[in-house]
């Protein structure tokens, strides 16, 4: 029958690293009913599955592990339909696991990229104290592209060290500036302070710089998308400036778990 199994995967144009793998996991399926019922497995019964997911749970099983025998169990539903054995699916979605997302694993840019996109906004002649405290805020500080352009003057208190932000959810937290963040949002205010303009909020552009409305939050995507050839790792954009600045903080900054997603608010 697993022989059918895999004839009938390969159908699938699925791969062989998984088809094998399915395969095995349904052969230790088979294995763990006839051990615990006494006999041979015909079709899927749903109230066996959730045992089985249970028992692998007492087995200290990883959720990514279960929910790949559980997808092999469907695929396995779906063989058994072709052939006439079994009538229904009983494989159901809150048979799965649920995985919260780690925002820390995600793929991000390297330290090298990182330095490459701040230098280059740095040479920039036009606006480059704007765009490279915008830079800086967002890669060592977490902040998401909605916070960073509703931060107001206000906001932000230089000689304390922290930037007060109402992020997702409409919650508060005070985010650290250090050094890095510190010269650029130093050297962008004085320029800043120049202006001629009633703006409350910290960056302004050209339409925002005569009327008191926030940049808007694609100002990052566009910002960014000048930079993208200098980072050949992942596509830039903000989301995986925040991994970064997460990554960075926990494995390199010193930061505790606790301090990152305070900082982040993931």
């Amino acid at each position: 029958m697993i022989e059918e199994f895999i004839e009938f995967m390969k159908k699938d144009n699925i791969s062989e690293n998984t088809y094998m793998s399915y395969a095995s996991d349904i052969k230790l399926y088979m294995q763990y009913y006839e051990d615990s019922y006494g006999e041979e497995m015909e079709k899927l019964i749903h109230s066996d599955i959730v045992m089985y997911v249970n028992y692998l749970k007492r087995e200290g099983t990883s959720a990514s592990t279960m929910n790949r025998k559980v997808a092999a169990l469907k695929k396995y539903n779906l063989f058994l339909m072709d052939k006439g054995i079994q009538k229904d699916i009983v494989i159901v979605d809150k048979d799965y696991i649920k995985v919260q997302k780690s925002f820390i694993s995600k793929k991000v840019p390297t330290t090298q990229e990182m330095n490459k996109i701040q230098h280059a906004a740095n040479k920039d002649e036009k606006n480059s104290k704007r765009d490279y405290c915008f830079l800086s805020i967002i890669i060592f500080g977490g902040l998401r592209e909605s916070e960073i352009v509703t931060i107001r003057l206000v906001d932000v208190k230089l000689q304390e060290r922290f930037i007060n932000v109402i992020g997702k959810g409409n919650k508060f937290r005070q985010v650290v500036i250090n050094n890095m963040m510190y010269e650029a949002i130093k050297d962008y205010l004085e320029i800043r302070e120049k202006m001629d303009t009633d703006n409350p909020y910290l960056f302004v552009g050209q339409k925002t710089m005569k009327n008191k409305k926030p940049l808007n939050r694609n100002f990052a995507n566009r910002l960014l998308d000048g930079y993208k050839d200098l980072c050949k790792s992942v596509k830039l954009h903000p989301h995986v400036i925040r991994a970064y600045f997460c990554t960075n903080a926990l494995h390199n900054a010193g930061y505790s778990i606790e301090q990152v997603a305070n900082q982040a608010r993931t």
